[in-house]
C-alpha cells in the first residue's frame, strides 16, 4: 500500500476541503495505520501550538535539537483526546437527524476540548454543503464550552474563539449576516482573552467579517477587512487564504463600480492561483474578472474569462457554481446584444438553475430572460415569463415592496409598454431586496 507524505497530509489537516481527493485521502486514512498516526501527530501539534503549555517552556529552554519531553507527553495527550473524540463524533456526523437525535451536548463523555475542536473542524467543511447543519455543529460545541469543568474553561479561549468563528461562517452562508457580525465580535472576544492571542486566528475573523461586510454592501469595510486579513496570511505562509483575502478586496471595488482597480487584483489572483493550482480560487477569480470585463463592455475579454471559469468549475465538480457563471456569461451575450446565442444558452441556464433548486436565481434569470427577448423585439413570451417569476416570489412569502415592484412590471407588460432597461431596473431591485428589505421601490427615472 502506497502512503502520503507529510506534506500531503499536512495540506489536508489544514484545509480538507481545498484537497481535490478529499474523499480518496478520507478513505485512506480510514484504512492505514501509519497514515492515521502520522495525522494524529501532525493535528496534535497543531493543536499544541495554541495551547500555552509550549511557549511557556520554550521561554525557559535552551535550544535543542529533541523536542522536550514534556511536550511531546502533552502532544500525545492531545492526539488520545482528538482520537478519543473522534471515535465519539464522527458516526454522528453523517445524518444531521442522527447527530440531533445524540443530544451530545448533555452527555459528559463530549465536554471536552477535542470535542469542541473537532465539532468547528467539521462545522467549517459543511458550511458550503450543508450550512444549516454547519450551524447546529457550531452551536453544540459552544454549548459543550459553556459546561466544560472549570479545569478546562480556563484553557478554552481559542476553542470557543473558534466556535463562534464557525457559527459566524454558517449564518454568512444562511444570510443571516446581523447575527453572523455578532458571532464575530464573540470570536474576537475569546481569542482576544486568550494569554496567547494568536494575529493569524484574528486575520480569520477580519476575513470572514470583510466577506459578511460584502454581502451587506459595506464595501469600505470589506476592502479594508480584506487587505488586512491579506497581509496577515502573507506573513504567516498561508498563500491558500492570502488569495482568498484578495479575492474579496477586488469584489469590494466591483461592487462600487471600480472595475477598473478590481480587474488587476482580480488577473493577479488569477496568475497566482493557477500556479498555485487552488482551483476553486482560480475559478472565482475568473469569474469575477469576467463580470468587471462586462461592466467595462469588453465582452470578447469577458467571453474568454467565463469559458475558463465554467472549465475549472466542471473539473472541481462544483455544479451549482458552474450553473450560475453559465447564467452570468448567456447574459453577458444578450447584454453585448448576441441574441441569437445568448438567448437559447440563458433558456438552457435557467433549467439549470431549478434542476439545482436555486430558486431566488432562476426569478432573476427568467427576468434576464424576458430583458432579453424584449431589447431583441420579441416580447410574446414575456407576459408569462414575469407572470412566473411572481408566482415564485409569492410562494417565498414577497414582502410589500416586492409585490409592489412585480405589479408595476405585470401593468407595463400587459400593456405593451415595459422595456428592457425597465426589466433590469426591477431585477436589479429585487437581487438587493434580501439585504435592502427598508428600501422602497421608485420606477426607472
Amino acid at each position: 500500500m502506497s502512503h502520503y507524505t507529510e506534506d500531503e497530509l499536512s495540506a489536508f489537516a489544514l484545509r480538507p476541503e481545498a484537497i481535490d481527493d478529499r474523499e480518496r485521502v478520507e478513505q485512506h486514512v480510514a484504512a492505514c495505520g501509519d497514515c492515521r498516526s502520522t495525522l494524529d501527530v501532525i493535528e496534535a501539534f497543531d493543536s499544541a501550538l495554541h495551547d500555552p503549555l509550549p511557549w511557556e517552556m520554550a521561554e525557559s529552554t535552551l535550544v535543542r535539537r529533541e523536542a522536550p519531553p514534556a511536550l511531546l507527553d502533552h502532544a500525545r495527550a492531545i492526539a488520545a483526546d482528538d482520537a478519543r473524540a473522534r471515535e465519539l463524533v464522527m458516526p454522528l456526523v453523517d445524518s444531521v437527524i442522527r447527530f440531533r437525535a445524540a443530544r451530545i451536548d448533555d452527555d459528559p463523555r463530549f465536554y471536552t476540548l477535542a470535542v469542541i475542536r473537532l465539532l468547528s473542524k467539521v462545522a467549517n467543511g459543511m458550511h458550503e454543503r450543508q450550512p444549516q447543519f454547519g450551524l447546529v455543529l457550531a452551536d453544540t460545541a459552544l454549548t459543550i464550552a459553556e459546561k466544560l469543568p472549570p479545569s478546562l474553561q480556563a484553557q478554552s479561549a481559542w476553542y470557543m474563539g473558534t466556535a463562534w468563528k464557525e457559527r459566524a461562517n454558517a449564518l454568512r452562508y444562511l444570510g443571516r449576516f446581523k447575527e453572523a457580525d455578532e458571532a464575530l465580535d464573540r470570536a474576537e472576544e475569546a481569542f482576544e482573552s486568550d494569554d496567547h492571542v494568536e494575529p493569524f486566528d484574528l486575520a480569520i475573523v477580519k476575513y470572514v467579517r470583510a466577506t459578511v461586510c460584502a454581502e451587506t454592501e459595506r464595501f469600505d469595510d470589506t476592502v479594508r477587512l480584506a487587505r488586512e486579513s491579506a497581509a496577515q496570511f502573507l506573513l504567516y505562509g498561508d498563500k491558500r487564504r492570502y488569495l482568498a483575502a484578495r479575492l474579496v478586496e477586488g469584489f469590494g471595488y466591483y461592487c462600487v463600480d471600480r472595475d477598473r482597480e478590481a480587474v488587476p487584483i482580480f488577473e493577479s489572483v488569477i496568475e497566482a492561483a493557477r500556479a498555485a493550482r487552488e482551483m476553486w480560487i482560480l475559478a472565482g477569480s475568473l469569474s469575477n474578472a469576467a463580470a468587471c470585463y462586462t461592466h467595462l463592455h469588453l465582452y470578447d475579454k469577458a467571453d474568454k474569462y467565463y469559458a475558463e471559469a465554467v472549465s475549472v468549475f466542471t473539473d472541481i465538480e462544483i455544479p451549482t457554481e458552474c450553473a450560475r457563471t453559465l447564467w452570468a456569461w448567456s447574459a453577458m451575450k444578450v447584454e453585448s446584444g448576441d441574441y441569437e446565442n445568448g438567448l437559447p444558452e440563458l433558456e438552457r441556464s435557467l433549467d439549470r438553475l431549478k434542476r439545482f433548486d436555486l430558486g431566488n436565481d432562476a426569478s432573476l434569470a427568467t427576468l434576464d430572460l424576458a430583458a432579453g427577448l424584449l431589447a431583441s423585439g420579441q416580447p410574446d413570451r414575456v407576459p408569462a415569463l414575469c407572470r412566473s417569476v411572481a408566482v415564485t416570489f409569492a410562494s417565498e412569502g414577497m414582502t410589500r415592496s416586492a409585490r409592489k415592484a412585480l405589479a408595476y412590471l405585470s401593468e407595463a407588460v400587459s400593456a405593451g409598454t415595459a422595456t428592457a432597461d425597465e426589466v433590469r431596473h426591477i431585477r436589479t431591485y429585487l437581487e438587493r431586496l434580501p439585504t435592502h428589505p427598508n428600501q422602497e421601490f421608485s420606477q426607472l427615472q
